[in-house]
């Protein structure tokens, strides 16, 4: 490398491309905006929510399914099976939710 690069930590492509307005920290501004996503989505109030959003849904599909049974437009094989599926979905979550709470106490 010659002494620019040393000097300034850039390289020649970086400059021929800052005509464009490309912020080389674009990356790391990036990163950051996807780590306050996750840490947003992760909180524990959060979470709580989404519990209580996919239990409220997984209700409400388990009778669409038997719905569809007792109006023929689903098999009874493909409706337990989805059914027990449901059921089963919902109850690792409602023991997360349980579990925790017992450790709170």
């Amino acid at each position: 490398m010659n002494a620019y690069y040393e000097k300034n930590n850039r390289s020649v492509a970086i400059d021929n491309a800052k005509p464009l307005n490309i912020d080389v920290n674009f990356g790391d501004k990036l990163i950051a905006a996807i780590c306050a996503i996750v840490a947003v989505f992760t909180s524990a109030v959060a979470v709580r929510i989404e519990k209580a959003v996919l239990c409220t849904g997984g209700f409400v599909a388990f009778f669409g399914v038997i719905g569809s049974i007792e109006s023929g437009n689903l098999s009874m094989v493909i409706g337990v099976a989805v059914c027990a599926l449901i059921s089963l979905a919902e109850f690792f979550i409602f023991k997360s939710m349980f579990k925790k709470k017992k450790a709170a106490n």
